[in-house]
């Protein structure tokens, strides 16, 4: 009878599972023994909360590969950028960045930092989006060509950044966040509606966020990441707030907006 552990992928699987918990009652082998039985009451507490933590990780990671698309879809609709602050889409794309490569600097597993490249990614195709629907003004070409100026300074640095100063890309992400979402948060404010932001991106930023907490404490225990999620967590639950407290005022401007358009369509 062929055992689970003789199938190919089980091992390299366990191992990327299991492998990385130190503790006594947690092993590959040891908790590949209580699968055959039940995910439930009979796999062992450790093995259980580990396999858990990494679940969460790769769900993570595979939302947060959808997670603007909402928004691009609400803009590519209105064809309109109001209610986004350009200066906060930058910030948060740094803090993204200082995320992904602080986990990857310090060897961190990629279930607990690969959404950060995804929301990186995302978040440049948003960029690029405001700046095509940004008319009243324009946006200026030595903008543009500061911030790509910007992105290959910040790579040069990163990628020559010595081991014992790799703490401050983690650290400096909680004053980023704090100034970024705090400008959008004062944006929506102002013209008090939420324009293109969706409350899908809302929710899945904040359930995100407060499943990122569990997963830091399990899987690294890093206090510098763990410090910046609970930011984030606290900043998105005000952005959410406010989608609610502005629901009816961004249904009326979107509305107005689309029959501003239809009837420059019409002419």
């Amino acid at each position: 009878m062929v055992q689970l552990e003789d199938l190919p992928f089980v091992i390299p699987l366990a191992e990327w599972v299991w492998g990385a918990d130190p503790s006594n009652d947690v092993s590959p082998h040891m908790c590949i023994d209580h699968l055959p039985f039940s995910l439930g009451p009979f796999i062992g507490g450790g093995c259980l909360s580990q396999l858990i933590t990494k679940g969460l990780g790769v769900a993570i990671i595979l939302g947060s590969c959808l997670n603007k698309t909402p928004i691009m879809a609400n803009m590519m609709q209105s064809k309109s950028s109001v209610g986004f602050s350009r200066v906060s889409m930058y910030s948060e794309s740094f803090v993204y960045a200082n995320g992904a490569a602080y986990g990857l600097l310090a060897s961190h597993p990629v279930t607990a930092y690969g959404e950060n490249l995804a929301l990186c990614l995302q978040n440049m195709v948003l960029i690029a989006m405001i700046w095509k629907f940004t008319v009243h003004p324009p946006i200026g070409r030595h903008e543009k060509v500061l911030l790509f100026v910007g992105v290959i300074l910040y790579v040069l640095l990163v990628s020559r950044l010595p081991a014992d100063l790799q703490y401050l890309l983690q650290a400096s992400n909680s004053v980023i966040l704090l100034y970024s979402r705090g400008l959008q948060v004062r944006e929506t404010f102002q013209v008090q509606q939420t324009g293109a932001q969706s409350i899908v991106t809302l929710s899945m930023n904040l359930v995100g966020g407060l499943a990122r907490i569990f997963t830091t404490l399990k899987e690294t225990g890093d206090m510098a990441v763990l410090f910046g999620f609970a930011v984030s967590v606290v900043l998105n639950f005000n952005m959410f707030v406010q989608y609610l407290m502005y629901k009816e005022n961004t249904a009326k401007f979107l509305a107005d907006l689309q029959a501003e358009n239809g009837k420059k369509k019409d002419e």
